[in-house]
């Protein structure tokens, strides 16, 4: 099931209002995406942008369900990644600018619910990993070809693991008696590694660094997420705030020192100095929530 994480920080802080123009830039499941719709009205623009074709066909499904059409925004459902979205507006043709930007960057709980799609280390999948089928690099292909100082180094840098060069270690090791198919088979390798380090009590699973890092690799998330940072101020207006929730550190650090860099440079102010948070209601409500961070700055 998915629920949409910090919803009513968003709609608060962002304040989306009838007529507004607003870009959710991580469609998902459409759970952001319809509280968004609800309050645009008919006057209102909604552009709806998801990596993957089969997230938007959800959030515009999900939209058409939940909003009524009479009171709808104009709305563009448009398959592309975020960091394109210089190409986005060239399609659109809109002539004016945003009021809102929003991304959520946390992976969809469909993504890691669909077993099939090999993002998540508790359901038996393929170890495919790829947000977009236009993406041609698979985490099957990293975990059987890389070296041991190029996994190590990937899952020490984009997932923040301790145990990188043992757990990389042990992917070669076993690559060499048998291919390595599936998440439960890449998840018990790396659980193991944590056995033989004496670790067994985690905060959280100890496959969870290392499938991320794999994802943020496969999909070039960080530089997507930077390129996208870059372009946006071209697009912005005086009053245009942007928001995003991030799930990580790596995430997170981009887009704290974008937002401060902005505001040196005279581009508007930081509506958030510290990053909005979950409630412990909210943990307990939805778990994935836990590592939110939510971020917003307004253009001058």
């Amino acid at each position: 099931m998915h629920i949409p994480v910090l919803k009513e920080d968003v709609i608060r802080v962002l304040s989306p209002k009838r007529g507004d123009f607003v870009v959710d830039l991580t469609a998902g499941g459409g759970g952001h995406s319809v509280e968004f719709a609800k309050r645009l009205g008919k006057d209102g623009i909604l552009v709806l942008i998801d990596w993957d074709e089969e997230m938007i066909k959800k959030a515009e499904r999900k939209i058409t369900e939940m909003v009524d059409e009479k009171d709808r925004p104009e709305i563009f459902f448009i398959t592309a990644n975020f960091a394109d979205i210089d190409e986005v507006f060239s399609e659109i043709q809109i002539d004016r600018k945003p009021d809102i930007f929003f991304a959520d960057l946390g992976i969809s709980s469909f993504h890691l619910e669909e077993g099939t799609r090999g993002f998540s280390f508790r359901i038996e999948g393929p170890l495919d990993m790829r947000i977009s089928r236009s993406i041609k690099l698979t985490a099957k292909e990293v975990v059987m070809n890389f070296s041991e100082r190029q996994l190590a180094d990937i899952i020490y840098r984009y997932g923040e693991e301790r145990l990188a060069k043992k757990i990389a270690k042990e992917i070669v090791r076993r690559r060499k008696e048998r291919d390595i198919n599936t998440t439960i088979e890449l998840s018990e390798i790396v659980e193991s590694v944590y056995k033989k380090a004496g670790i067994y009590n985690t905060k959280i699973h100890p496959a969870t660094k290392t499938f991320q890092a794999l994802r943020i690799f496969i999909n070039r998330e960080l530089d997507n997420l930077s390129d996208f940072l870059q372009k946006v101020p071209e697009f912005a207006k005086s009053g245009t705030k942007i928001g995003i929730i991030s799930f990580h550190s790596l995430e997170d650090r981009i887009v704290k020192r974008t937002f401060l860099s902005w505001e040196k440079d005279g581009l508007g102010h930081r509506i958030t100095k510290k990053p909005i948070v979950p409630s412990e209601e909210e943990i307990v409500i939805n778990p994935r929530s836990r590592s939110a961070k939510f971020r917003v700055f307004e253009f001058l």
